[in-house]
């Protein structure tokens, strides 16, 4: 079974994914959609942590001491980000890979700064090719008709104009879907910088409660 779903928060990703195992359906793939593998119902407490690695040693290190802890590595790649983990739950107590608020937080600024060196790069990429006349035209932004490259498409009108727009338009969408790569990810980056900053400051209020 697959399933294409969005959530604003890991706690809210680990609590569903902890009512799939109970219902009987176990993550073993995590990309674009959760891949899930029918088995039997079981009570499972899931953790995700967000990390990626430059080589294969330092990454086999990292799932070696989760699994030393009892932890089951689920999904997840050397370089996807998101590393999913579980173990049996506990009723007694409430069991996580993290052992203060803090390093569950650092979750959410890793991936806002993530975001933002790709978002940088491909920035840094367009405006390299504008400046030599590459393939990507910063003047897109503005401009989206620019991404057609047809000598006077949009001069041309009837039959001869859709025959012309429609044979460029795959070109023209793979152009621009850089652009929302781009968008996407600065989008990315704002999210997660301020959901952690929200994350701390709720902290912040709880133990100056507790303080009073």
């Amino acid at each position: 079974m697959r399933k294409l779903k969005l959530f604003r928060s890991y706690q809210a990703e680990e609590k569903w994914l902890s009512e799939q195992a109970a219902a009987g359906w176990r993550l073993v793939k995590k990309g674009l959609f959760y891949t899930f593998r029918k088995h039997s119902p079981q009570q499972q407490t899931f953790s995700v942590d967000y990390r990626t690695f430059k080589n294969k040693a330092d990454y086999e290190s990292y799932l070696s001491l989760f699994s030393d802890a009892g932890w089951t590595h689920a999904a997840g790649k050397i370089r996807s980000g998101e590393q999913y983990f579980t173990a049996p739950a506990q009723q007694d107590s409430e069991l996580s890979i993290f052992s203060d608020k803090e390093s569950s937080h650092s979750r959410y600024t890793k991936k806002a700064w993530h975001s933002l060196l790709k978002a940088l790069f491909i920035f840094v990429f367009m405006i390299l090719s504008s400046l030599s006349n590459s393939l990507y035209d910063i003047g897109i932004i503005v401009h989206p008709s620019r991404a057609f490259l047809t000598p006077g498409i949009w001069e041309k009108t009837g039959g001869a104009f859709w025959q012309a727009f429609f044979f460029e338009l795959p070109f023209a969408a793979l152009r621009i879907g850089l652009y929302v790569l781009l968008i996407g990810y600065v989008l990315l980056f704002a999210f997660y910088a301020a959901w952690a900053l929200i994350c701390a400051k709720i902290d912040r209020g709880i133990d100056n409660e507790q303080m009073e």
